[in-house]
């Protein structure tokens, strides 16, 4: 069975693509094939990882068996043995996307002003310890989403089995991710996560 993770996004936030997007912004933000917002699959996969890993850390009740993790997740590269080959997870995430109805009135020529509205620049500068003023040179755009909520599938994958009480376990670690994106800890990206069936 699948399940819908959805995601209240309730801040600017922003997921880098590693370029930039023009002479004023420095970092471009991620669009889907539409140049709609989305948050991919294997960032909400790796952010769902942590939370697990933290859980097990901490001895959460019911997280004590740390082979969840990698079954759910996958084998990190770093723990792999020279003679052994990584494993791949049991559960698939889809990318986070705006529900289908407002992505095809969004889709539309006619809608070009309203999907740029989705998008805005924020400006950031370094500060000289010694004068307190701007640094030369250091002037940075970073492109931001508005505050949306998004919605992704998340469930086994076909063929793989998965422990009897992983959604259990999954909305129990789910208040443990407060944001998402990049630059999360300068305030962007805070986010309330939830788990429906589908």
């Amino acid at each position: 069975m699948r399940y819908r993770l959805l995601l209240q996004i309730q801040s600017y936030w922003h997921i880098g693509t590693g370029r930039d997007a023009g002479a004023a912004v420095d970092v471009a933000t991620h669009r889907d094939q539409d140049g709609l917002p989305c948050v991919p699959g294997r960032h909400i996969k790796g952010l769902l990882r942590d939370a697990f890993e933290r859980a097990h850390a901490w001895g959460w009740a019911g997280h004590a068996d740390g082979m969840v993790v990698a079954h759910l997740f996958g084998q990190r590269t770093e723990r792999i043995t020279v003679d052994g080959a990584p494993t791949s997870g049991a559960l698939r995430v889809s990318d986070a996307r705006l529900p289908e109805d407002l992505r095809a009135w969004l889709r539309a020529d006619a809608q070009s002003a309203q999907r740029a509205a989705l998008f805005r620049i924020l400006m950031a500068t370094a500060i000289d310890e010694n004068s307190g003023s701007a640094k030369d040179r250091s002037l940075r755009g970073i492109e931001v989403v508005v505050p949306i909520d998004l919605g992704a599938s998340i469930g086994p994958m076909p063929g793989r089995a998965v422990p009897f009480d992983w959604v259990q376990k999954l909305r129990e670690v789910l208040p443990l991710i407060s944001a998402v994106g990049g630059h999360r800890s300068r305030g962007l990206g805070r986010a309330i996560l939830s788990l429906e069936a589908e």
